[in-house]
């Protein structure tokens, strides 16, 4: 166990080869004054989060040669005068993009011996490499140990490469000759060699943000993602997935994902937001479009009864003004004649005339 019986106005402290296992919370709290910690070559797999409460003074912190698979980065805010951290020769297999934010004063990192595949660029940028903005004060570097570990040569390491062949850089390797691990075609190249194109995030574009659709029609919901390497697409519905819709999805060119959902005879349960999510070594990003169904009710139509016509009728005449009365009479109805019949008959009184004539000459 880590001793509890250290001096007070101990400033270095070294528990080397030892067998302890985990360091607890506070162990070192007493010791307000602690520049040097060392806790190397011991057998310790597990660290609290605040294994160095109150030691605001702490310089250099070293933790090589254990068995440490992860290290919690958010102890660092108790040590904010940190310059040294040690993780040589342990077991971590990652570096979270959140470590950056607790590495701004640290000018010496060592990672060499690890199992690590990549390193975040956010976490390259986090360390304070950067020549000063004023002339007055002294330009910072930093040393940075990378090797003997298991680097996968791909976009996110783009810019760790282009750092490692800058020959006036403000960050240091303690060994410059790195080389690549994966994929095949890199295994056993210097990092030198290699030419990667940077990682760009995905960037998600909707056909629209708001779709309303009657009842039963039939959808289209389209996005589109761009980004490098080719962002891969899903989609996530607010309500839950609707096994019965159809997702396809092309890539038509590097760096271009497209995808769509077909929607046939839209019901109700269709309803919702969906949310196009793209996803890559960079990192992800969405966006969604919302679905409206509303019923359609049926226009209300006027029937108009047609008016009884009375075919080749001409209408009543209007009753006489004087004269007897005729209310008890029935009524007279006056046809229309059709116009052939008309004809003849102007023909036939024609005819009538002209043997009249003849008659009496």
């Amino acid at each position: 166990m880590v001793p509890a019986d250290v001096p007070s106005d101990t400033f270095k402290l070294r528990l080397q080869k030892t067998s302890v296992v985990r360091v607890p919370k506070a162990s070192f709290s007493s010791l307000g004054r602690l520049l040097y910690l060392w806790l190397t070559y011991n057998s310790i797999t597990t660290l609290h989060p605040r294994s160095f409460a109150n030691l605001s003074a702490l310089h250099e912190l070293r933790l090589d040669g254990n068995l440490l698979s992860v290290f919690p980065w958010d102890a660092l805010r108790d040590m904010p005068r940190l310059r040294t951290l040690g993780l040589h020769n342990n077991r971590l297999t990652r570096i979270p993009v959140h470590a950056a934010r607790y590495l701004g004063n640290v000018t010496y990192l060592d990672l060499s011996s690890n199992r690590l595949t990549t390193l975040p660029n956010e976490v390259i940028a986090g360390l304070p490499f950067y020549p000063p903005f004023n002339p007055g004060q002294p330009q910072r570097r930093v040393v940075l140990g990378l090797q003997d570990n298991l680097w996968v040569c791909d976009c996110r390491l783009a810019l760790l490469l282009e750092l490692s062949r800058t020959t006036e850089s403000y960050l240091v390797l303690l060994d410059r000759y790195l080389v690549c691990s994966s994929p095949k075609g890199f295994s056993g190249v210097p990092f030198q060699s290699v030419e990667l194109p940077h990682c760009v995030k995905p960037s998600v574009l909707t056909s629209t943000t708001e779709i309303i659709t009657p009842l039963g029609s039939n959808v289209m919901v389209r996005c589109e993602a761009t980004g490098f390497p080719t962002p891969a697409l899903i989609w996530i519905k607010s309500a839950g997935p609707n096994d019965s819709n159809t997702v396809l999805q092309n890539s038509p060119q590097v760096g271009l994902r497209w995808s769509y959902i077909s929607l046939s005879g839209i019901s109700y349960g269709d309803a919702g937001e969906y949310r196009c999510r793209a996803h890559n070594m960079a990192g992800s990003s969405e966006a969604s479009i919302s679905v409206d169904v509303v019923r359609v009710m049926p226009r209300k139509t006027a029937f108009k009864i047609p008016a009884q016509k009375l075919v080749n009728e001409s209408p009543l005449p209007p009753p006489p003004q004087s004269g007897p009365s005729v209310s008890n009479a029935p009524p007279r109805r006056y046809m229309n004649a059709p116009k052939d019949s008309r004809d003849q008959m102007k023909r036939d009184k024609m005819k009538r005339n002209k043997m009249s004539a003849l008659q009496m000459k």
